[in-house]
């Protein structure tokens, strides 16, 4: 009897045993149903994000990396006609001067008491004469001489440069570069990188990874509607922070592109300078040594330096801005707060009703951004174009700077020139047009 029951229980256990099975394998063939229509479901959303900020990144690389060129470009056409500039000028001198020994050996060289004073004078106004005045302005003014101002600054613009202001700039632009700002954007979006915001996103999508939101529901470890709430979540999440990441990646790039394009016209703007002072401090000595030795000394022109298209020069003094002049419409608008301060007037702008007021003396401006009509002392002036913002610059037409201060404005066409003068001169001014005569006389080279 004992046996017949023990029969009976191992018969009744495996009848469980084999009804759990196929029972099991029925429900999972009903579940794979219910798997594949939310698995793909999952998958395209997934996708739909993936290409989404797939393609934020192509565009915001393409437009970086544009930003990126065209100021490498800008700042390579500075450096060359810094370059032309300086050597022209270095020719001038030197055969000014080569022509002025010339004649000074003529009228002295047959004097004896003169020969150390024109040998002084000789090497004082030879380039190549190691210490002498005009080589250290020459040495100075050259790239290729290390150290040298122009050196420094063709340094700084060249993106081959180890640590150069350039070469930092190109290196966060390059996404194959490692730790830069697009090489951790690109990572960021990047379903193949370990760890990555869009790696992790993928693997959730991802009924095969272990552990994974689908990986659980596919295993059956969830329900359907818990996995669709956790995914909803998860995409909703992944979504926010991507865009955090994007739009931290693109804030930076962003601001470096303004720092190293701040600091390398700053350093043009100086690096120009420098060399004014340098050249004016070696023509002193020079003309010192003319005048102790021959009585007299010499007075060379000036050298003007301008990186922009359209020029502004003011009581013979060019200009140099941080935005340049632009033709909008015909129209040759100039920074006003540059111009304005340069001649002597206070300006104060007001964010809220987008206005300029501008003083100096008597004299009171009033200016409104879209606006083509101003005032003066309260009179109406009628604009060729309304003030408008460039960058973040005022920009306004330039016969409303002579309207507006009482200086003497012409334009030469030929050159792209806006000459200001405080003097007013009686055929007053002479407003920019695209037909207008040149201005008459010699230009000094610029």
């Amino acid at each position: 009897m004992k046996v017949i029951k023990r029969k009976y229980y191992i018969l009744v256990a495996v009848l469980a045993m084999l009804g759990g099975l196929f029972g099991a394998t029925g429900g999972n063939a009903q579940a794979a149903k219910a798997d594949d229509a939310f698995i793909q479901e999952m998958a395209q959303q997934y996708q739909a994000i993936r290409d989404e900020f797939r393609g934020q990144y192509d565009s915001d690389l393409k437009r970086i990396r544009e930003d990126y060129e065209q100021f490498l470009q800008k700042s390579r056409e500075d450096q060359a006609t810094l370059e032309k500039l300086l050597d022209e000028d270095l020719a001038y001198l030197t055969e000014l001067l080569r022509e002025d020994y010339k004649q000074l050996q003529a009228a002295y060289g047959k004097q004896s008491s003169y020969r150390s004073k024109l040998q002084e004078y000789d090497r004082a106004i030879n380039p190549n004469y190691s210490s002498g005045p005009l080589w250290k302005y020459s040495k100075e003014s050259t790239k290729s001489y290390s150290s040298s101002i122009h050196w420094k600054f063709n340094n700084e613009i060249n993106p081959n440069y180890s640590s150069s202001l350039m070469w930092k700039y190109s290196n966060n632009v390059n996404p194959s570069y490692s730790s830069s700002i697009m090489w951790k954007y690109a990572n960021t979006m990047n379903p193949n990188y370990s760890s990555s915001l869009m790696w992790r996103l993928d693997n959730e999508s991802n009924p095969s990874y272990s552990s994974s939101t689908m990986w659980r529901y596919a295993q059956g470890g969830i329900s359907l509607t818990t996995a669709r709430e956790q995914m909803a979540t998860i995409f909703a999440n992944a979504r926010k922070d991507l865009q955090a990441a994007r739009d931290e990646a693109v804030n930076d790039m962003n601001r470096l592109k303004a720092e190293t394009e701040s600091s390398i016209i700053a350093l043009r703007n100086n690096s120009v300078e420098k060399l004014q002072l340098q050249r004016a401090a070696s023509l002193s000595q020079i003309s010192s040594i003319r005048e102790r030795n021959f009585g007299k000394g010499i007075t060379p022109d000036k050298l003007q330096i301008s990186f922009d298209k359209i020029r502004v020069i003011i009581d013979g003094e060019i200009m140099v801005f941080e935005q340049p002049p632009v033709m909008k419409n015909g129209s040759t608008l100039v920074p006003m707060r540059a111009i304005f301060e340069r001649l002597g007037a206070t300006l104060k702008w007001d964010a809220k009703t987008q206005s300029v007021a501008a003083t100096k003396d008597d004299t009171s401006i009033e200016l409104t951004l879209g606006n083509k009509a101003a005032k003066k002392n309260g009179q109406v002036i009628n604009l060729d174009a309304p003030g408008q913002l460039v960058g973040s610059h005022t920009m306004v037409p330039i016969r409303f700077i002579g309207e507006s201060l009482g200086a003497t404005v012409k334009w030469d066409s030929a050159t792209l020139t806006v000459y200001i003068t405080t003097t007013p001169e009686e055929s007053g001014d002479i407003l920019p047009s695209e037909t207008e005569e040149p201005v008459t006389g010699s230009v000094t080279t610029s």
